[in-house]
């Protein structure tokens, strides 16, 4: 049986929602380990598949947190024996700094429940939940060899992957109401997220689909 490692903070960004449904629908055993906790890199190295979760944390020039080499250094070593990582927001930046690529901080937020510019046929291109300051720079994907961008929005890349190794800017495991407990956990009101949460819930089941089908994607299961 396959086992996961699931790197998140302990409450921001935490729930695994529809993630936690895919998870133990395909049958997968998981641990998870928080970033306000120690955690051994050589424990997480032994799992067959790696998914790191987002945070307000930033890997951006200029505004990287003093957390962030850790998970990188991390996110070299697992991708390195070639077994599955997927990172979700923050893990994509931190995946993107791995492999070579850049994160910049956006000028204005990118928030909303939308499709993206595919690049690819990939990975289906929307609607998806995005909400996010900074940003992995489409050129610097391109620029990395090996790695294939699947797709952009705003300026920033959504969606790319380097082998094994698949990273979205967008989250694809968390339903609307998750969605609203996760952005309220980090001071936003709900004038702000609801509108975006509501627009999730219309389209719940077909998000749902689209969300396991990147999963079987990114973990091998296809």
């Amino acid at each position: 049986m396959k086992t996961v490692a699931i790197l998140s903070h302990e409450n921001v960004a935490a729930e695994l929602s529809i993630l936690g449904d895919w998870l133990n629908d395909r049958q997968l055993t998981f641990k998870r380990y928080y970033r306000e906790q120690s955690w051994s890199a050589d424990e997480i190295l032994e799992a067959d598949f790696l998914i790191v979760l987002g945070s307000p944390n930033s890997t951006a020039v200029g505004y990287q947190c003093e957390s962030a080499p850790s998970e990188i250094e991390l996110t070299k070593r697992f991708i390195a024996t070639g077994k599955p990582y997927f990172g979700i927001c923050y893990g994509a930046q931190i995946l993107a700094k791995a492999i070579g690529g850049e994160v910049a901080r956006r000028e204005i937020k990118n928030i909303g429940f939308k499709e993206f510019a595919a690049k690819t046929d990939v990975i289906d291109s929307g609607s998806w939940m995005l909400w996010h300051e900074d940003m992995v720079l489409p050129e610097s994907i391109e620029a990395v060899s090996g790695a294939k961008l699947h797709g952009v929005d705003a300026g920033a890349a959504i969606a790319f992957n380097k082998e094994n190794a698949w990273g979205v800017q967008f989250h694809p495991e968390v339903d609307g109401d998750a969605l609203g407990r996760m952005i309220s956990s980090i001071g936003v009101a709900e004038e702000k997220w609801r509108p975006v949460a509501d627009a999730m819930n219309a389209d719940d089941q077909a998000h749902r689909a689209r969300a396991y089908e990147l999963f079987d994607l990114v973990s091998g299961i296809n």
